[in-house]
């Protein structure tokens, strides 16, 4: 008898020991998917802000060619009607091509992807069908 018991002891301890551990497994997915969600974003959004960063800078020197451009304009132009007029023309230009790059940025910025942390998200919902016992 006394063998059949030790026998029964020994089968349901570790199963104790497995339900006993099930909080300290579920504590430790959670923070490990706390972590995944944490390093996603923020390789996520440095990357953003180092292209955001090259990106201003790029525009900065655009700018200037571009102001550098439009006053050679206004000076060539300046030689076929007065100056004064020459620089309306060169203003009106120059607005015309900033309205048309802004109706192309907005148009493209709506389309754009969203920083949500698509992998630490569907890790969390297989997760979740897995405690579940979905499939």
């Amino acid at each position: 008898m006394s063998d059949n018991n030790a026998r029964a002891r020994a089968r349901s301890k570790p199963f104790l020991s497995l339900i006993t551990d099930i909080p300290h497994l579920i504590i430790s997915l959670v923070r490990a998917e706390l972590e995944l969600l944490k390093a996603e974003i923020v390789s996520k959004l440095k990357a953003v802000g180092i292209g955001l960063g090259l990106f201003i800078i790029s525009l900065s020197l655009i700018l200037l060619a571009l102001l550098l451009m439009v006053f050679a304009g206004v000076f060539a132009l300046s030689l076929v009607v007065p100056l004064w007029a020459a620089a309306l023309i060169g203003a009106g230009i120059v607005l015309l091509v900033a309205l048309v790059i802004a109706a192309v940025a907005a148009k493209t910025m709506s389309g754009s992807q969203s920083p949500v942390p698509s992998e630490t998200v569907e890790s969390i919902r297989a997760d979740i069908r897995t405690i579940r016992g979905e499939k």
